[in-house]
């Protein structure tokens, strides 16, 4: 397995599982701390995706102090099904503000978490739903002409 990654990539034997957590910060937003992370998991042994979704929910409700749930909308993802939960919760006195594109694939999930510390203005929600709205699976694609930038 090639396990390719923005500094370089790992050649790997056996079996491997991509648990890989990644974060991007969003420096050029008004709210300070705003982040887009990437994680990826396995659904739980007979646990279906909408089971899934449903138990995600449980447990943020249960873990998150003050939590609020503000939407919880369908999507697809190059025709994969998908969810986009949005909500605030406090942490340690501080209120956050979070969106969750939650998206199946094979035998798991990818999550793309975007994470408003204090809550979101506008435009900076905005950003950040149209950056996660924006991944798509695979290689970037080679610039016209094949010649990379």
């Amino acid at each position: 397995m090639i396990y390719q990654m923005q500094e370089g990539y790992f050649t790997l034997e056996g079996e491997w599982q991509d648990r890989s957590v990644n974060m991007l910060a969003a420096q050029h937003l008004a709210i300070k701390g705003a982040n887009l992370v990437v994680t990826r998991e396995a659904l739980p042994a007979g646990l279906g995706f909408t089971e899934y979704i449903s138990q995600q929910k449980n447990t943020l409700a249960k873990e998150l102090t003050a939590f609020k749930l503000l939407n919880d909308s369908e999507e697809t993802v190059e025709d994969l099904p998908a969810h986009i939960l949005e909500f605030t919760w406090n942490n340690q006195g501080g209120a956050m503000y979070q969106m969750v594109s939650v998206i199946n694939i094979e035998d798991g999930v990818l999550n793309l978490t975007a994470t408003l510390p204090g809550g979101p203005d506008e435009v900076t929600r905005e950003a950040m739903l149209v950056a996660m709205k924006s991944f798509k699976f695979g290689a970037v694609p080679a610039p016209e002409g094949g010649v990379p930038a």
